[in-house]
């Protein structure tokens, strides 16, 4: 797969020539308007919208509007020419000078669509259907039309706007066959949580293909924010002009466009193409000035001049398909074990940026795990640096609050209370950063139980899972952190909602995930049979377990030792099965019809199926298992799997540093090569992938201090002073 970045390419819409002039104090000449759309033309711009097919009457500004959309398109063939009309009179005019996309403003606020087109809202959709329904009739080359929703941010003349009654509007714009809609933030009253809300609503509304341009106002210094957030939202078309004027001569209040020049020095640093040359539009101004020499023309860009480090379309990450959907997101770690790391590791392989907070001098504990435990650094540490303090020391917590203060995410897995010993619970951190979403891994949600220390095999027992794991009488621990590793990644889910939500509010706050809570999702299904029948399940450790299918168990085959599971779960899978090993008896007996009478006469099927695996070499019976389309599998160890060639064949094995498990054996301690499971899913840019191996004690100390502020001075006296670790030196290669 290519990493080529493909740079994101965005539509700037100028409308300068129409929106920019309707509130000019003089008339520019029409050979003046046409000598300032070709300096914009030349520097790059593809879409101009040039004049409002109006009464000359009510704006002067507009009466040569049939002579200049002619004259435009015949100078300017690869120009897109757009002309504003209020209704079908104008449309007709529109399309009849050679306007390619005509617009129909159609106001969100009822008080601004009669000041503005005279006519109530209702009507003004009932005249963009007229229109729509005269434009199909012309045929092959006929004009797109748009409607352009206005005030739809808020009005000048009715105050709020409901984002409802956008939404509705959208709807009915959409049902009377308009091309493309597109919102207008007609006195520039938007913040970037409403552009990111009503963006998200109307394009899930109409669709993203028939979502058009968002037409921003700067009038409280706003555009360009608002303009960020749509870009979030995915919006790649924006109107500007030149200069930052306009505005609406009939919504008092309404002042100054989005600047075309300040757009683009915005979207081009962010990484967006527009195919505009940035110093030619600027230039282009003096054309504006010939023509309206009292005017006052705005724009920060052209005010400041364009810095020496600007560079036109550079790459931009964020919008490539990748694996790394969460980079841009910073998250501080304080956990230990393994449900607070898995949360970390999820969110580290998605991109985030995760700094785990270990602490002085020897780092976090789990380094030093034995027995079953010795894998668990490794395992779910990988994709993190490392910033080893002492949080008893002023110096070293007055580091990591000023960490928290721009991070997006904190995890914490530890006991209820202590981050609020240290200063760093969710209410003190929310006061030096209330978009920190802050997530509490513990063993309990809030209830009676809230207190009371957990572990995996804590809740097993007491939430049902060892019981449904075990044979009768003799619950059974799962072989594996089932819960620890479950509750980190519901942890990563409910960071990522929240993530979201902090897009339309602002604010983070407190996600919790609970490993007893965990552990009942995996119970439920268990619960829910116990409800339905009246009395408890049988433990799947039950040989005696009655099983709805003819054959869903582990079989010896020819070889000693040498086990695999078949299951049969359909008739047709059953009809197949006996053809294909010669139960011919099995398949024709009228008293195994139907998958009751087979799951009944269990005990008189396994016998046979069990002696005839038993005469099969293992490898035979799955390739014979395979071609029939049953389910199997050999009953694999964990060290057969780091060879697995489906697992490395699919990129789900990750080369991953094993020396962070210290009490391992020192042959392996270097060993980079394992080869464990990264997260099992597929993005569009390919499997998440190992950008860092597990952090060393401390091995980034001094970068992320850095970063936080600090001198290499104070580094160096923090690390003199053990309130920062030495970093852990790198393992020495295997003798």
């Amino acid at each position: 797969m290519s990493s080529v970045v493909q740079t994101a390419k965005v539509m700037v819409r100028e409308v300068g020539p129409r929106d920019g002039l309707q509130m000019a104090k003089a008339v520019m000449s029409t050979g003046d308007k046409l000598g300032w759309i070709a300096a914009m033309a030349a520097s790059g711009l593809r879409q101009m919208e040039v004049a409002s097919f109006v009464p000359p009457a009510a704006m002067p500004q507009m009466a040569d509007a049939p002579q200049l959309v002619a004259a435009v398109r015949a100078a300017h063939p690869g120009l897109h020419v757009v002309a504003l009309a209020p209704n079908l009179r104008g449309a007709q005019n529109a399309a009849a000078a050679g306007a390619q996309s005509i617009l129909l403003p159609v106001s969100a606020s009822e008080a601004h669509s009669r000041a503005n087109v005279r006519r109530s809202r209702a009507e003004q959709v009932a005249e963009v259907a007229r229109v729509v329904e005269w434009v199909r009739g012309l045929g092959e080359g006929a004009p797109r039309i748009e409607a352009g929703i206005s005030t739809a941010f808020g009005c000048s003349l009715q105050g709020q706007v409901p984002a409802d009654d956008v939404l509705r509007l959208a709807a009915e714009l959409a049902a009377a066959g308009a091309d493309v809609i597109a919102l207008a933030d007609t006195l520039g009253y938007a913040t970037p949580s409403q552009v990111r809300q009503l963006v998200r609503t109307v394009r899930a509304e109409v669709g993203p293909a028939r979502f058009g341009n968002l037409h921003l106002h700067d009038t409280l210094g706003m555009a360009m924010a608002n303009t960020l957030a749509a870009l979030e939202e995915g919006v790649r078309g924006f109107d500007a002009a030149l200069g930052g004027l306009g505005g609406c001569p009939f919504a008092p209040g309404s002042v100054g466009n989005a600047a075309t020049e300040d757009l683009v020095y915005l979207l081009e640093s962010e990484g967006f193409a527009t195919g505009i040359d940035l110093g030619a539009l600027i230039a282009a101004r003096e054309a504006l000035r010939q023509g309206l020499p009292e005017e006052k023309l705005h724009g920060r860009v052209a005010a400041a001049g364009i810095p020496r480090t600007f560079r036109a379309t550079l790459p931009a990450p964020a919008i490539r398909p990748s694996a790394a959907p969460l980079a841009g997101i910073r998250v501080i770690e304080f956990s230990h074990m393994v449900m607070g790391p898995s949360c970390g590791m999820v969110l580290a392989d998605l991109g985030a940026e995760v700094i785990k907070i270990e602490p002085a001098p020897a780092g976090d504990n789990t380094r030093r795990l034995t027995g079953p435990a010795l894998g668990f650094f490794p395992t779910f540490n990988r994709n993190k640096r490392s910033l080893c303090v002492d949080l008893k020391r002023p110096e070293g917590l007055a580091l990591v609050r000023s960490l928290a203060a721009g991070a997006d995410v904190l995890v914490e897995n530890f006991r209820p209370g202590a981050m609020d010993k240290l200063g760093l619970g969710q209410a003190a951190l929310a006061e030096i950063n209330p978009r920190l979403v802050y997530a509490s891994c513990k063993g309990f949600l809030p209830g009676p139980y809230e207190h009371r220390a957990a572990l995996d095999e804590v809740v097993q027992m007491m939430g049902g899972l060892a019981y449904m794991t075990g044979p009768p009488g003799r619950p059974l621990r799962a072989g594996s952190s089932v819960n620890d590793i479950m509750g980190g990644m519901f942890a990563a889910i409910a960071i990522m909602a929240t993530l979201r939500q902090r897009e339309v509010t602002g604010l983070g706050g407190l996600v919790q995930s609970g490993l007893f809570e965990t552990n009942m999702v995996l119970t439920a299904q268990h619960m829910a049979r116990a409800a339905l029948e009246g009395k408890e399940p049988e433990p799947f450790g039950d040989p005696d377990m009655r099983k709805p299918w003819p054959l869903y168990d582990i079989f010896d085959s020819a070889e000693p030792g040498a086990q695999v599971f078949v299951g049969v779960v359909t008739e047709t899978q059953w009809r197949g099965f006996c053809e294909a090993f010669g139960l011919h008896d099995l398949r024709d007996d009228p008293q195994l019809a139907g998958m009751r009478a087979l799951a009944a006469n269990r005990p008189r099927i396994l016998p046979r199926v069990a002696a005839l695996f038993a005469r099969l070499p293992k490898a035979e019976l799955m390739a014979r298992c395979e071609a029939l389309g049953l389910p199997f599998a050999p009953i694999a160890k964990p060290g057969e799997l780091l060879d697995d060639p489906h697992l490395r064949a699919s990129g789900g094995l990750l080369p991953v540093d094993l020396s962070g498990a210290e009490a391992a054996p020192r042959d392996v301690q270097a060993r980079a090569d394992a080869g464990l499971p990264g997260l099992p899913v597929l993005l569009p840019g390919g499997r998440p992938a190992l950008r860092r191996q597990p952090p060393r004690v401390g091995e980034h100390n001094a970068e992320i201090a850095r970063e936080a502020g600090l001198s290499e001075a104070e580094i160096a006296g923090l690390t003199a002073r053990g309130i920062l670790a030495v970093p852990q030196a790198a393992p020495a290669a295997a003798e």
